[in-house]
């Protein structure tokens, strides 16, 4: 597959697999014929409206056909995509903006965010192909997007990516989670995070179909669109659990990739008894998504393509699926050398090709001079039945240095706390215990923002003292 590096991966599905379905929405089917074409029209309305090579396009939207097009228009153009969570408040827009320094802005609904002009596009659909068309070549060292990391525990950085990061981060995906023509993948994670975004490029390169709906994620709509291929955090892996007819034998599920947090054990055993091959991630947008999987177990075996050394405890990466480098406002300069290594703060051994990471170095917990590793708490609270979800953070305190403190997501809104305290009694030790346990608010981003639950942790600790 090496040879299509350099082509445009729609372009050369259209050649090869001009009838196929590339994309269906809930309204449309779209051929790679007809998505050729299209992204024909849009690369010329963007060259229109002034866009060359490096700029950067800013676009703020939820998951849609639109977006799609304009993040494989700039692929082929050499434009830089540059996708933001539409639902941030105006100051995380606003520091977004800051970094990426453009004025070629598309909202998908400019009254939401009527303080910036948005570009005016034109995404009428052609199905008909006048010309059979000819290979289209494409520079693919060349940064194609900038995808903002979630800065769940602090300022959010712009991770550059090259095409060639998202072609080779695809083969290793391949290599265990076989994706053809014919099958069908649901977009069910966000472009704006690297999963989502690889997703897109994962299924395009293999010549299968991209599934794109507005509906809620359901067993209806899975087993309408017969979807093979599906990519879950843990919270929408235990909302399909509570559903019975989420079950393998019902659907059409190959495989379902997890990844983005903490699985629970007890997940994924009903997973597996609902007859699901699954596979666990670890990944990172500095990696162009994944890094390490497995099959039905926590065992994570690198992917093809990689370099991992372990420096410290601390796990670091190369390769050609290595970003190209954060981008600090101007584009040569925010580029990395080839073959620098890239520190990934996450902590980890390695055993021949078996990768195990055991947490991030910044989620250290230090009290009472006992050292903590807030992953593992989440661990044991995830063991408890009546949470679906917890996140540890630490609080300054003036007697033991931090405290550990849990935000709960608990099943069905019911808290047990006092049960959960008893229950922890004989797995940690009493220094590992929380200090205090608070509901955990709703989420706004993708990831949790750790930094903005510390806060208000520690608001609430402080009145305590």
């Amino acid at each position: 597959m090496d040879k299509q590096l350099n082509v445009c991966p729609v372009r050369h599905q259209a050649i090869i697999n001009a009838n196929a379905p590339a994309i269906q929405t809930d309204e449309l089917v779209l051929t790679y014929q007809a998505l050729d074409s299209t992204l024909n029209l849009l690369g010329r309305q963007l060259l229109n409206l002034h866009l060359q090579t490096g700029d950067r396009l800013i676009c703020l939207s939820e998951n849609s056909l639109k977006l799609i097009l304009l993040q494989l228009t700039c692929i082929r153009l050499g434009i830089i995509f540059c996708p933001l969570n539409p639902r941030f408040s105006a100051a995380e827009i606003k520091q977004r903006l800051s970094i990426l320094k453009s004025n070629f802005i598309w909202l998908a609904d400019p009254k939401k965010h009527s303080h910036l002009s948005s570009l005016s596009i034109d995404f009428s659909i052609i199905q008909d192909q006048a010309v059979t068309p000819v290979p289209l070549k494409i520079d693919a060292q060349k940064v194609c997007n900038i995808i903002f990391t979630s800065a769940s525990s602090g300022q959010a950085k712009a991770v550059m990516h090259s095409y060639s990061n998202h072609y080779h981060s695809a083969l290793g995906s391949q290599s265990r989670i076989l994706l053809q023509a014919k099958d069908r993948n649901l977009l069910s994670l966000p472009l704006f995070h690297i999963s989502g975004f690889a997703a897109v490029i994962r299924t395009l390169i293999a010549g299968a179909t991209l599934i794109v709906s507005a509906k809620k994620l359901s067993v209806s709509l899975l087993k309408k669109q017969k979807i093979t291929h599906l990519s879950l955090v843990a919270t929408q892996l235990y909302r399909l659990l509570t559903l019975s007819g989420f079950q393998a034998k019902d659907l059409s599920i190959k495989h379902l990739l997890l990844g983005g947090s903490v699985f629970s054990d007890r997940l994924l055993a009903q997973t597996e008894q609902r007859g699901f091959i699954y596979h666990l991630s670890y990944g990172l947008s500095e990696m162009s998504s994944q890094v390490a999987t497995s099959t039905n177990s926590k065992k994570l075996q690198l992917l093809p393509g990689l370099q991992v050394k372990i420096i410290n405890n601390e796990i670091c990466l190369r390769g050609k699926m290595r970003f190209a480098g954060y981008f600090n406002g101007h584009l040569q300069s925010s580029v990395l050398p080839d073959q620098q290594w890239f520190a990934s703060k996450d902590l980890g051994a390695l055993m021949g090709n078996e990768l195990s990471v055991s947490g991030r170095k910044d989620r250290l917990i230090i009290s009472g001079g006992e050292n903590i590793q807030a992953e593992e708490l989440e661990s044991v609270l995830l063991s408890f039945s009546d949470i679906q979800q917890v996140y540890i953070v630490a609080v300054t305190d003036p007697l033991f240095g931090q405290r550990p403190v849990a935000f709960i997501d608990w099943v069905n809104g019911v808290i047990k706390q006092q049960q959960l305290q008893i229950y922890l009694q004989d797995k940690l030790s009493s220094y590992k215990r929380p200090a205090h346990y608070f509901v955990l608010p709703e989420q706004t981003g993708f990831k949790v923002s750790l930094k903005a639950l510390q806060t208000t942790a520690q608001a609430a600790h402080d009145k305590t003292l």
